[in-house]
């Protein structure tokens, strides 16, 4: 017989996102997602994102149906009380479990000498593979696939990262803070990220990865911000930003009050037009660039500090 869910639709201020999804993950529900009302945009300086911040957000958390929907709905009418009217129901629906099925999405995948795999991929698929590195996405930006992080990944494994203090913004699940942690870089590996689920996700794949708890140190926050830069170690051989032209660019004062000398910078996140415009301030600032490569619009960048 068919297990049968429940999947609810709720309306969710934008304010108390954080404490929601904080609760909801240790409460009976399971939490499918938060959708915030974002819209891509294409600008000079790349892509851009424009957020409706006057409605609130739509987030689904769904549970396994045992009692008649009346008695499931007035449960959850009981349970978000708590929020006093900031979470509100806006659908029900009844839903056929889908299993596992929703991991088919995320596959294994070859970058360089190493395979970026869930943990439920088919040992079978895995059986040439002499470098594995275990990644669950969870809620947490980063599967592996985008061409940013492959090209990062990739001139990672051309270097030598032996003892090296590596900090890395816009880690999302931890693909490249992990790599480091396991090929010789100093432990703690710092990785940044704005995303508050990016800390649980890391930690999992760290232990997916058999990295002890230290291995990585996880910073919820923008790493351009004084109290999050606050944080970060006084030097760092090697920084990778990996999100965006503009936010790159944002980043360059921490960078330069960060970066060792001689150290390297690695720039992902950067599209083929506004290429030019965002070297040239990395340049002026006294990086070199080494190496560069593209993935579709996609521009990678590793520079060395020369100043």
């Amino acid at each position: 017989m068919e297990n049968m869910w429940l999947k609810y639709t709720l309306l969710v201020e934008p304010e108390i996102e954080d404490l929601f999804v904080a609760e909801v993950l240790t409460s009976s529900y399971t939490l499918g997602w938060i959708e915030p009302q974002i819209e891509v945009l294409t600008t000079e300086n790349g892509y851009d994102y424009a957020e409706n911040t006057e409605g609130p957000l739509a987030g689904y958390l769904f549970e396994p149906q045992h009692d008649r929907e009346e008695e499931h709905v007035a449960r959850l009418k009981t349970y978000i009380q708590r929020w006093n009217g900031q979470v509100t129901i806006k659908d029900v629906e009844l839903v056929a479990e889908e299993n596992d099925s929703w991991k088919e999405e995320f596959r294994e995948v070859k970058i360089g000498d190493w395979w970026v795999a869930p943990t439920w991929t088919d040992p079978a698929a895995l059986e040439s593979a002499r470098h594995i590195l275990w990644i669950d996405p969870g809620a947490a930006f980063g599967t592996g696939y985008h061409g940013t992080t492959q090209d990062i990944l990739l001139f990672l494994q051309e270097m030598d990262l032996e003892g090296k203090q590596v900090i890395d913004v816009g880690a999302g699940s931890g693909i490249l803070s992990l790599y480091c942690a396991l090929n010789g870089a100093k432990h703690p590996v710092w990785a940044v990220d704005i995303n508050p689920q990016s800390e649980y996700q890391v930690l999992v794949n760290a232990t997916n990865n058999h990295l002890p708890d230290h291995a990585v140190q996880v910073i919820i926050g923008d790493a351009s911000e004084d109290g999050v830069k606050s944080q970060l170690p006084d030097q760092a051989d090697v920084i990778l930003v990996n999100i965006g032209g503009d936010e790159n660019v944002a980043m360059l004062p921490m960078i330069t009050e960060r970066m060792a000398p001689k150290g390297t910078l690695i720039l992902s996140g950067i599209v083929e037009w506004n290429r030019d415009a965002v070297i040239a301030l990395f340049e002026q600032a006294g990086f070199q660039v080494e190496k560069e490569s593209q993935h579709d619009e996609w521009v990678t960048v590793v520079l060395k500090n020369i100043a």
